[in-house]
């Protein structure tokens, strides 16, 4: 999780194999990526970037990592929460009412994470009680959203259809990745 403070299924089903060493560390090294992307796209705006990892390590344009332990205050000080993290047991559900109670009420959470991590009824809850100022969504539990979830009339809310990794290039990354998934 890092925050800013401004200053169609197969045909066949595959057989589960255990991943290589080099694709869970290609994996750790995609969200690295993606999370120092967005720190310095926000540091460049001028924000403040804080965050939170299971084990605090420096970040490039993260003025400080706070261990797991220290989500509440992150939360609590943050006028943007932006949900980086992997959907694992541990992070399913991780956001729930307590934690976006945490968060104020003047606070935006920007969600380019997984599916699953946030709670979406205590988000769209705590929307409507304007318990936060906003939220852009590009990920859901179930995907695509279903026309009877509560965020679809949620105040302030955007929705998107998990598209938050185009730009430039993106093509070109897809491309390679699936020819390497197919020779495999």
């Amino acid at each position: 999780r890092m925050t800013a403070k401004k200053s169609a299924a197969p045909a066949k089903a595959a057989k589960a194999t255990k991943p290589a060493k080099a694709e869970v560390e290609d994996k750790k090294k995609a969200a690295v990526a993606k999370t120092s992307a967005v720190a310095e796209k926000a540091s460049a705006l001028g924000m403040r970037v804080i965050g939170t990892q299971s084990e605090p390590k420096a970040t490039p344009h993260v003025e400080r990592v706070f261990a797991g332990d220290g989500t509440r205050a992150v939360l609590r000080e943050s006028d943007f929460v932006v949900v980086l993290r992997p959907l694992t047991p541990r992070t399913r559900g991780s956001l729930g009412a307590v934690e976006l109670g945490w968060i104020r009420p003047s606070a935006y959470l920007v969600n380019l994470a997984r599916g699953g991590i946030v709670d979406e009824d205590a988000l769209a809850a705590a929307l409507r009680a304007g318990r936060l100022a906003g939220a852009a969504l590009d990920v859901f539990a179930e995907e695509p959203l279903p026309a009877t979830s509560p965020l679809w009339s949620a105040p302030n809310t955007i929705l998107s259809p998990h598209v938050s990794g185009l730009g430039p290039g993106y093509m070109d990354r897809l491309t390679e990745i699936f020819a390497e998934n197919l020779q495999r």
